[in-house]
């Protein structure tokens, strides 16, 4: 242990375990995917059978209620100790991420949600970190000849969206795209998905240019006994 862990000891945000920045039994909270899109109220719309359906799917790697300290704590401050151990778990579930996808386009950008500019500015815009890590993850773990890319597609947001209503959410100010690029087949990434709205908005501003394909987050703001509900259901895979 050197001096300046005794002098500024650093503690777990999940459990409050010392001298570690995420505790191995908090990470592995963190692990596979699980489709939670019809949790998701913002991001439905009536079907041809009459009854709600997701726009696309939304797979989400654990239940906010039990990792919402450790992403709190990340997005709060810049923190290369939580990249890299956050990364590291979303780099291994997107391992899983090519068969869950029914199309296999020839090229795919992966495209962190947008947030707000204090975040850029002050090194904490975590949805680019899980871009790249998603990113890798699935390069690594496709079986056909496809090129990747993490890609900033929008502009920062104004306004934030916690304590929002779910009214308050949806009426917020529309995402903008700022890249002229050739459309794309386009998978986003955030941190936390709550009520489907950032993904909505995100679909709205890319309508006409781009295909979603999907969305990955780090987490699902759905209680624990579904999240784990609905691991069951698909045949989730853990990340090791």
């Amino acid at each position: 242990m050197s001096l300046f862990d005794l002098v500024f000891p650093v503690q777990c945000p999940g459990c409050g375990h010392w001298d570690t920045p995420a505790c191995d039994a908090c990470l592995e909270q963190i692990a596979g995917l699980v489709d939670v899109s019809r949790d998701l109220p913002q991001l439905s719309r009536v079907g041809s059978d009459g009854g709600d359906a997701p726009l696309f799917p939304v797979w989400a790697m654990s239940s906010y209620e039990e990792t919402g300290r450790l992403l709190q704590a990340w997005k709060a401050r810049p923190s290369t100790d939580l990249d890299r151990a956050i990364g590291y778990r979303a780099e291994r579930a997107a391992e899983f991420l090519p068969e869950l996808l029914r199309w296999r386009p020839r090229e795919i950008d992966f495209v962190p949600a947008p947030s707000r500019p204090s975040r850029y500015r002050d090194d904490t815009y975590v949805a680019g970190t899980l871009a790249d890590s998603v990113a890798r993850g699935f390069a690594s773990a496709i079986d056909w000849s496809c090129a990747v890319t993490s890609r900033t597609l929008f502009a920062p947001r104004v306004g934030r969206q916690r304590g929002r209503t779910r009214r308050g959410r949806r009426m917020r100010a529309p995402i903008r795209l700022i890249a002229d690029i050739d459309p794309r087949a386009i998978v986003l990434v955030d941190d936390v998905a709550t009520t489907g709205a950032t993904l909505d908005a995100c679909w709205r501003a890319v309508e006409g240019s781009h295909i979603i394909l999907g969305a990955v987050c780090v987490a699902a703001v759905i209680p624990p006994a579904e999240f784990h509900r609905h691991a069951s259901g698909s045949g989730e895979r853990d990340v090791k």
